[in-house]
This record gives structure tokens, sequence and C-alpha cells, in this order.
């Protein structure tokens, strides 16, 4: 039996989303959000550990951490920039990048305005 394969054995699951984080920047732990979403703690704690929630849960935490599902699985130091973007035309996220480059080519380069 030492040939039977273990599906396992020494793979470690990778976190997609970015629930500790979300958790972190709003100050709470493990035990708040069981308690806030009405859950079992080893639930939130599988979570934590790379687990994916069920469609059921992804609103509830979302509300949780105020951002969306999609912001789940972004970083919330990365939420508000997406946030900013979200309702503007192209034309405004084009004059914004450009902004933005023209302001970062300036500081690379060391000139300032």
């Amino acid at each position: 039996m030492s040939n039977v394969t273990k599906i396992h054995s020494g793979k470690t699951p990778v976190r997609i989303h970015f629930i500790p984080e979300w958790a972190e920047h709003r100050h709470l732990r493990q035990a708040d959000i069981a308690s806030e979403l009405d859950v079992d703690k080893s639930l939130v704690s599988r979570w934590f550990k790379g687990v994916n929630p069920k469609d059921e849960y992804l609103e509830a935490l979302s509300h949780l951490f105020g951002t969306d599902i999609n912001g789940l699985y972004r970083h919330p130091d990365d939420d508000w920039l997406a946030k900013f973007f979200r309702d503007k035309t192209e034309e405004q996220k084009e004059r914004a990048i450009n902004m933005l480059k023209l302001m970062f080519e300036a500081t690379k380069t060391g000139t300032r305005d």
C-alpha cells in the first residue's frame, strides 16, 4: 500500500481572497466576524486559512467589510482606487491615468513643477 498516492500531501491551499486583510483593516477578529454573520467560528477560521466562502456568505462579508463582493478579492489598500474609477467615463479614466503618468515621470526624473 505504500505506492498509494496521497492526493493532498504536501499541498498548500492557495488563498484567492483577502478576508484576513479586510478583517485587520476593519479591526475585526475572527470571533467578531462569526458573531456578526451568525456563523460558527470554525467556518471563519477556514476562510482565514484560505477556503473560499460559499456564495451565501460573500454578500454578508462584503457588507461587513464595507466593500463589494469583488472587493473581497482585492487587498483593502487597493480598493479605494477601484471605487474611485468605478463611475468614471472612459475619457475621465484616460485623463486621470495620463496625469498620474506625468506625475510619476516627473518624480522619477527629479523634476517638479
